[in-house]
């Protein structure tokens, strides 16, 4: 694996356009906020790559590009606690520890106590030690080598991400950043990777859903890609456009129902979701050049 400059802008799009779809899953799991973030170049602060707000109507939503402080946040208690342990103490005295709440930690000795206790479990956690009533649940994501590349996180209101809750969370914040470290690795050894798999389960979902056009553009909306951009990684991969192919595998599903059922033209219209029995036979016709019924006689009479 190639060394990683994690303060290069093109690595940090890289993290973050091969991560989206984990990070949205994670939010959509917990219905919370979920957001990435980096260390800065000083190691001072936090910085916010990424962030999806979550599905609570007051919920709290990080500003991408922010900066925040490391001492008061799940994030970046999990990005220090994860550093060398003569970096993380070089880093904790340079912090200056601001009282967000009654609740933040004050001084550099409680504060690599506390790191040391969250590198041993493996996350972080704010209990409303930034902002007065919001709880926070963090991992740090690895290079393979064990470099701490970025954290993912959860955050939501208390009422919400209850501190009884914390553990059961924990655990899917855990599991995500085991998903980006697997897929950022599989990104720096093959840059395209990402975008292979979106494709090849892009295709899987069309060949599912073809009947209908409205949940199969739906899917493709909700990727982390632009529709240009994934139209062409489809054509460039498989010869043909995405929603050429859905139209292909309903046509082959028509010509399989007139030809070896007995249902009418209506019903098989209704069957594969065309408004009217007229604009599925206008549509047949095209494709073939007969009519269903004409397709129907010439097939039952060996033409």
């Amino acid at each position: 694996m190639p060394n990683i400059d994690i303060q290069d802008p093109e690595y940090q799009s890289l993290l973050v356009e091969n991560t989206l779809d984990i990070l949205a899953n994670l939010r959509d799991s917990t219905g919370m906020t979920s957001a990435v973030a980096m260390l800065s170049k000083s190691k001072t602060e936090g910085i916010v790559l990424a962030s999806l707000g979550g599905s609570s109507d007051h919920c709290y939503v990080p500003r991408v590009g922010s900066h925040f402080q490391l001492h008061a946040t799940a994030p970046g208690k999990a990005l220090l606690a994860s550093q060398p342990r003569a970096e993380r103490r070089r880093i904790a005295n340079l912090i200056e520890y601001t009282p967000f709440t009654s609740k933040t930690v004050s001084n550099t000795e409680d504060f690599i106590t506390l790191l040391k206790k969250e590198n041993a479990q493996g996350f972080s956690t704010d209990v409303g030690e930034y902002v007065d009533g919001v709880n926070c649940a963090a991992s740090c994501v690895h290079a393979p080598d064990g470099t701490p590349l970025a954290a993912v996180w959860i955050t939501a209101l208390s009422i919400d991400l209850p501190t009884n809750r914390l553990g059961e969370f924990t655990q899917t914040v855990l599991r995500a950043a085991k998903d980006m470290e697997l897929r950022l690795q599989n990104a720096q050894e093959d840059p395209n990777f990402h975008a292979n798999v979106i494709v090849e389960e892009a295709k899987k979902f069309i060949e599912l859903h073809y009947v209908n056009a409205e949940k199969i553009q739906d899917y493709f909306d909700g990727l982390s890609l632009s529709y240009s951009w994934f139209r062409k990684l489809f054509r460039d991969k498989y010869g043909i456009a995405p929603m050429k192919y859905r139209q292909e595998l309903l046509h082959e599903r028509a010509r399989k129902l007139i030809s070896k059922t007995n249902l009418s033209i209506k019903e098989i219209a209704f069957q594969l979701n065309y408004e009217t029995q007229n604009y599925f036979s206008r549509a047949f016709k095209n494709q073939e050049g007969v009519s269903p019924i004409q397709y129907r006689e010439r097939y039952r009479t060996g033409g």
